[in-house]
């Protein structure tokens, strides 16, 4: 398990946005990077409404690279990765280091419900006026 304060999400001048382990900035112009993961939202159509869920992959495949350098003119941001998005995160890269062996544990119910219960969107704070949803 790694330092939840160390797990970031920084978004590129690309558009990406990446969750990574931010191993040093100390460089004037670089950011090294360890085990970055592609940050993907999914929307949902359900009945409550849209609701979206999160995807994370490799940002670089076929790569035998642990860490990378970005250089820092191609970040827009970088900011703390959520208790819940930190857990997700740390799920998906032991699944992927796993499958280097052939074998995926399932996550444990505590992986699952700390995942759960991380509200990303608190939307009960926001009236709603209409029922139309947009």
């Amino acid at each position: 398990m790694t330092d939840e304060s160390t797990i970031k999400i920084i978004k590129l001048s690309t558009g990406e946005e990446i969750v990574c382990n931010l191993v040093a900035d100390q460089h004037p112009t670089l950011f090294s990077v360890s085990k970055p993961l592609k940050l993907s939202s999914i929307p949902k159509l359900t009945k409550q409404g849209i609701e979206e869920s999160i995807s994370l992959q490799r940002w670089i495949h076929f790569a035998d690279e642990d860490i990378y350098d970005l250089p820092k003119s191609q970040v827009v941001v970088i900011t703390k990765a959520s208790y819940g998005l930190t857990m997700f995160y740390e799920h998906c890269i032991r699944k992927m280091n796993a499958a280097d062996d052939n074998y995926i544990p399932p996550p444990s119910v505590r992986d699952l419900n700390d995942i759960e219960d991380e509200d990303l969107f608190d939307l009960d704070e926001y009236e709603v006026s209409s029922k139309l949803l947009h």
